[in-house]
């Protein structure tokens, strides 16, 4: 593709914005994922002033506040999925769902540990 005064190419005024490929690229992408160093969970916004016509306060750790506490820490908090099915690959003969006691004895060992 030639232009009129031989040029190659068309100048920058001449490209169109929707075809430029900066910052959309998958290298792009994963360059910027490569050089996060802050934890995402640290975006949430809790706290402010209170509301007092909210029923569950803002600053009440919700389930990804757990997942990302347990995350850190590398305890599992069993408590947190009482009632749900166990989805454990190995038949032991265990119960289908987790059992209170089960979380209980497990926060003692975890206490115990602590101390």
């Amino acid at each position: 593709m030639t232009l009129p005064d031989n040029r190659p190419f068309p100048d920058e005024s001449e490209e169109n914005s929707e075809q430029a490929d900066a910052g959309s690229q998958a290298n792009d992408v994963a360059d910027d994922a490569l050089g996060r160093t802050s934890d995402l969970s640290e975006e949430s916004e809790h706290g402010g002033r209170p509301n007092p016509a909210q029923i569950i306060p803002d600053d009440v750790p919700d389930l990804v506040d757990k997942m990302n506490e347990m995350d850190r820490s590398g305890w599992i908090d069993e408590g947190a999925f009482d009632g749900e099915p166990r989805m454990d690959d190995e038949d032991e003969g265990e119960e289908d769902e987790i059992d209170e006691d089960d979380a209980i004895d497990w926060a003692e060992e975890r206490d115990e540990d602590d101390e």
